[in-house]
């Protein structure tokens, strides 16, 4: 194989390569290695590029990065099975586990240290990198992802054949002199390694047994009535079986809804309000966060759906105007055996359902969708948080992860504190994940306190994308100016009433996003002079007493186009 690289401009930016015999000047027929696309990479990589950002495509890389090459500085091979598997496991690596951290010295001994990557999904995961026809057809990621995966010739190999040097690279801990009787070379591997072996197929082992059960439920919110004020909504709902003909199931009594006690069992309808931007005003709890009712105990209809009613009034505050309802949860199923049992919380994708409160024709108006959950899925395959609670649907997410909503409650109880000197931290959806993937370019990290405080979570992973490209997650207007209107300023400091946001302290809403990357005080100063302020009131804003005239310069088509500023681009999937 020859390869060259051309560059100077980003944009035109190209690795070619030309495979031949040279012997025969044959260039067809002849044996290839195409395990990997660039294109996979690209899900979450936009663009896979190193050595300063102009080596993109997996054809170039292994030209260099083969069996035979080997970081001199460190002894660690750089062969790219080898590397790009260890990088990837980094902080799960059984090696740095046990406190050898996994480093490769590049250009001018530039130490790169990846003891401390975490994958964003399951590793076992292979398809997500590699996969051919066979390993490539029924892949993992949930139905309607609008994930595709590209398939390469020799992408199903990792299914069927076993070697030390890509199995080791992950099972590093393996010492195979000493396995199963001791192995010298890769020839006796598929003997176990194999369907019908006694380790089984490779590709069953690497099978995600929770992804698997996933596949068995599914839910719907078939109605949601009693929603004008003061009324106490109903909604009605089932649970069912796709793989069983939608069978629905019994939560009354199915082993896989019935393990309450343990935690192991859990569905819950979830009622937020207004759509216009989420306050949950009138909870009647101490935070934002959204009413939660107990789906395992709603009332039968006889047809396989139930019915739950709240115990919290739709609240005055809200009656002009639209709420949701949402329902998730996760079941309890034994992916182990009878002999030797291992229950697991199943994730599977969250529903919601927008209801009218008063709105003057009675069609509900749903919340602004910002940000693509198959954007998500690129890099995260599902996304499922909070003990699985809360899966693969960004419109529940935002009903508690909303403006007025923060940790104050948790981080005053937090076991281990945070060391940021703050009070509380806002869990507005629009800034914290700002703060989570901007950790590379901020310049105080994020800290939040998680559930009950027995966590402190610091965010100083960076993102392994462009991290300026907003349509990385965003939809195509979901990150220009100006704002959609009704959009709240983002309290950072509760008020005295905990149960409303009449007296908190907010940051004006295109600061408060701005700021969730560009931290630093220059920046802060730049937003002040334009009309944003970090402290002030929502009252203020409503008024026209506090008003952001960020986007005269950075809306769009103008001369500081936030566009054009972040060069925002389509991921190079290619």
């Amino acid at each position: 194989r020859v390869a060259m690289q051309f560059d100077g401009n980003p944009n035109t930016t190209a690795n070619p390569h030309y495979d031949w015999v040279p012997a025969t000047g044959a260039t067809s027929g002849i044996a290839t290695m195409d395990i990997s696309a660039t294109a996979n990479c690209n899900r979450c990589h936009d663009p896979l590029g190193l050595h300063g950002g102009n080596r993109r495509e997996v054809q170039y890389c292994v030209t260099c990065h083969n069996p035979g090459t080997t970081d001199a500085n460190s002894g660690n091979t750089v062969d790219m099975k080898v590397m790009v598997h260890k990088i990837h496991m980094g902080a799960n690596l059984p090696s740095v586990q046990e406190g050898q951290p996994y480093v490769i010295y590049g250009y001018r001994d530039a130490e790169h240290d990846y003891s401390h990557v975490l994958y964003p999904q399951d590793v076992r995961n292979c398809v997500n990198c590699h996969a051919g026809s066979a390993t490539g057809a029924d892949p993992v990621y949930p139905e309607g992802s609008g994930y595709e995966l590209t398939l390469t010739s020799q992408g199903d190999n990792w299914a069927y054949y076993a070697s030390q040097a890509a199995c080791g690279s992950c099972h590093d801990a393996m010492d195979f002199s000493r396995h199963a009787g001791g192995q010298t070379d890769d020839s006796n591997c598929n003997s176990c390694h194999s369907t019908g072996g006694v380790a089984g197929s490779i590709e069953q082992s690497h099978t995600i047994l929770t992804d698997e059960a996933r596949k068995a439920f599914a839910a719907e919110i078939l109605s949601v009535t009693n929603t004008a004020p003061g009324e106490f909504p109903q909604v009605q709902y089932k649970v069912f079986d796709p793989t069983d003909g939608d069978a629905p199931y019994d939560l009354a009594t199915d082993p896989v809804w019935t393990q309450v006690a343990s935690g192991a069992s859990r569905l819950a309808i979830d009622l937020a309000w207004p759509t216009s931007d989420y306050t949950n005003t009138g909870n009647e709890q101490d935070n934002a966060s959204a009413v939660s009712l107990d789906a395992l105990a709603g009332t039968p209809a006889g047809d396989g759906s139930y019915t739950v009613t709240s115990g919290v009034p739709v609240p005055p505050v809200v009656a002009d105007g639209s709420g949701v309802a949402a329902l998730e949860g996760h079941p309890a199923v034994n992916i182990g055996s009878e002999e030797e049992p291992d229950e697991q919380r199943i994730a599977f994708t969250n529903v919601h359902e927008f209801f009218s409160v008063n709105e003057p024709d009675g069609v509900p108006v749903p919340r602004r969708t910002s940000a693509e959950l198959t954007s998500c899925l690129d890099c995260h395959q599902t996304l499922s948080l909070h003990g699985s609670n809360r899966t693969d649907d960004l419109q529940v997410c935002v009903t508690c992860h909303n403006p007025r909503n923060t940790d104050l409650e948790v981080r005053e109880i937090a076991v281990s504190p945070p060391t940021d000197g703050k009070d509380e931290e806002s869990l507005d959806f629009k800034t914290m994940v700002h703060g989570i993937h901007a950790a590379s370019v901020r310049e105080n990290a994020l800290q939040i306190v998680g559930f009950r405080g027995f966590t402190t979570y610091a965010y100083t992973e960076p993102f392994p994308g462009d991290i300026s490209n907003c349509l990385s997650c965003h939809t195509d207007d979901g990150f220009t100016l100006p704002l959609p209107s009704g959009v709240l300023g983002t309290t950072i400091d509760t008020g005295d009433d905990h149960a409303s946001p009449l007296d908190d302290t907010v940051v004006t809403p295109i600061t408060a996003v701005c700021s969730s990357c560009h931290d630093g005080q220059t920046a802060a100063a730049h937003m002040t002079d334009n009309g944003g302020s970090f402290d002030t009131t929502q009252a203020a804003i409503d008024s026209g007493e506090v008003v952001e005239t960020c986007d005269v310069c950075h809306g769009t088509g103008r001369i500081s186009d936030v566009a054009v500023k972040h060069n925002v681009h389509a991921k190079p999937i290619q």
